[in-house]
């Protein structure tokens, strides 16, 4: 017989090495459990989570049945089970589990448990539910703890419930229960999608180094924050944080912001620079808003024959050409008294069959009266 210790060294050299997924090395520990070394509920509540974080819950059921079965059910493996519906988003699963938990005369609700249940309604915005199972944490006499007021706070994030995040967060620093990296990582998150730019930038000090270094995901959502706003030094901040993006990661809806920003800030060069990123990796922009942004930078630089060149380049690349932007081309061509290259504008929306409008002939209209020939006004 292999001894038991001979077994879970075993083991854990075979973690180490990474040869086998986790769940193997698990079946492997379930096969010599039938030589006379018997698992423990703790072994499988760990292959409970193994088989949910591989989304492959009908294993986890397996195993917690199995567990059962050998008068193994413990709160752990209950957890477990709850997590990993959690994990793949069987919630009507983890809540009925939870009922079955309550009913059980032997084992009896965790603070885990409740803290998988506040994340799972926090995760479906259920945030009455989630308040609810909070409150309940009390009435079981059981003590909060970080998970508990973390798997909070992503809830009230989520919900995009700002005063209730920032409130908790305040209990956190004022009571026994310290706020971590996690819960400062979250409110920096909060505070970005909020628009709450002084809080934001004060969470950020706190925890720059680390999300410099690992959360790319936050330096997006703070480039967004600033963007939205009306800082007056946004531009500066945004391309600080941009640098710490790496230049291989071309993102589409990414690139599309930064060619409004600089549209809105008459930042030519850099709007170019985004626009012909978006030329180079083949990104389609189908939406009118970003076009008007981009060709009223044009009108306001008076540069008639840049926007020009860019509609050309549109109609090629499959962008989104709208007669809007047609009518720039003609009013800034009628400003500069360019009479017949405003009338080429109209060939080319027939071209593109856009229909002339109103303002279409208004704008002929005007550039006629202003030029002299009342002729064409006629």
């Amino acid at each position: 017989m292999v001894e038991i210790s001979q077994v879970r060294v075993e083991a854990l050299r075979i973690f180490k090495t990474g040869d086998v997924s986790q769940i193997q090395v698990f079946n492997w520990r379930r096969k010599h459990a039938e030589f006379g070394i018997p698992m423990t509920s703790e072994e499988y509540a760990k292959g409970i989570t193994i088989a949910g974080r591989t989304r492959n819950v009908d294993l986890a059921l397996e195993i917690f049945t199995e567990a059962a079965n050998k008068r193994l059910k413990t709160s752990s493996t209950y957890n477990a089970l709850m997590g990993a519906y959690m994990f793949n988003g069987f919630a009507q699963k983890c809540q009925l589990l939870f009922r079955d938990l309550n009913r059980d005369a032997i084992c009896s609700p965790t603070i885990v448990t409740y803290n998988i249940l506040i994340s799972t309604f926090g995760r479906l915005m259920l945030v009455n539910h989630m308040e609810a199972t909070f409150r309940q944490i009390g009435d079981s006499n059981l003590s909060p703890n970080l998970s508990t007021y973390n798997n909070l706070i992503a809830g009230y994030v989520t919900a995009w419930m700002w005063d209730s995040m920032e409130t908790t967060y305040r209990s956190m620093e004022a009571g026994d229960v310290k706020p971590d990296i996690t819960t400062h990582l979250l409110i920096l998150r909060g505070y970005a999608h909020s628009g709450n730019l002084e809080r934001m930038e004060e969470t950020y000090e706190l925890v720059k180094h680390h999300v410099n270094q690992n959360e790319i995901r936050l330096v997006r959502a703070m480039i967004c924050a600033y963007y939205r706003s009306s800082d007056k030094n946004r531009v500066e901040k945004i391309k600080a944080l941009l640098r710490l993006i790496p230049k291989n990661e071309y993102m589409p809806w990414l690139n599309v912001l930064f060619m409004r920003l600089y549209a809105q800030e008459d930042l030519l060069d850099q709007m170019e620079i985004s626009i012909n990123e978006a030329f180079e990796h083949s990104t389609s922009i189908t939406t009118v808003r970003v076009m008007r942004c981009v060709s009223t930078s044009y009108f306001r630089l008076t540069m008639v024959d840049t926007l020009a060149n860019f509609v050309k380049r549109e109609e090629c690349g499959g962008w989104r050409v709208s007669r809007s932007l047609y009518h720039c081309k003609m009013v800034m061509y009628a400003a500069q008294k360019r009479l017949i290259e405003m009338e080429w504008v109209l060939d080319e929306m027939e071209n593109r069959n856009s229909d002339r409008t109103k303002k279409t002939f208004w704008i002929l209209y005007k550039a006629y009266s202003i030029c002299g020939q009342k002729n064409k006004v006629e």
